[in-house]
C-alpha cells in the first residue's frame, strides 16, 4: 500500500517544559495531518498523552480511529501511532531546546490500509503535503 511521510520544523519562543506540555493536550493533534475529532484522551501516570480516539476523512467518508503513544522522553521526543480501517501511521515530534527559543519539529508518515484510501491516496498526499507546514505551524503558535 502506498505511504508518504512530511516533516515541518517550527522554532518557538518557548522552552522546551512547554512545548512538551503543549503537545500533551490532545486538542493539538486535531490539527494535524488527517486527525479530527480527537476524543477520550488518556494519559500515562506522569502526565504524557496515552491514546485518544479520532476521526479520519477519507474521500468524504470519515473514519474512526484511535492513536496511542509510543517511546517518548519527557521534553525531548514524542511518538504516536495512528490507525483507522483506511489509513495507519505514526507521529514523531521532536524538541531541541536552544537559547532562547526551542526547536519543535513534528514528522507524519501515513500509509493507505484499505482499497478507498489507495484510491484516493495521491490526492490524501497532496493534501498533507499542502496542508502539513501549516497545521505544524498553528500547532507552534500554541506554544
Amino acid at each position: 500500500m502506498p505511504s508518504a511521510t512530511f516533516s515541518h520544523t517550527v522554532i518557538v519562543d518557548a522552552t522546551s517544559d512547554r512545548a512538551w506540555a503543549v503537545l500533551q493536550d490532545p486538542t493539538t493533534w486535531e490539527r494535524i495531518g488527517p486527525v479530527s475529532n480527537v476524543t477520550n484522551p488518556t494519559f500515562h501516570g506522569d502526565g504524557t498523552l496515552k491514546t485518544f480516539d479520532w476521526v479520519a476523512d477519507v474521500g468524504g467518508k470519515k473514519y474512526d480511529g484511535e492513536a496511542r503513544s509510543g517511546a517518548y522522553t519527557v521534553n525531548e521526543r514524542f511518538t504516536m501511532t495512528l490507525d483507522t480501517s483506511e489509513i495507519a501511521g505514526d507521529i514523531v515530534a521532536t524538541i531541541t531546546p536552544g537559547n532562547p527559543s526551542t526547536d519543535v519539529t513534528v514528522e507524519i508518515t501515513f500509509r493507505t490500509k484499505g482499497m478507498l484510501s489507495a484510491m484516493f491516496f495521491p490526492a490524501i498526499k497532496q493534501a498533507l503535503a499542502s496542508g502539513f507546514p501549516q497545521q505544524v505551524e498553528d500547532l507552534a503558535s500554541g506554544i
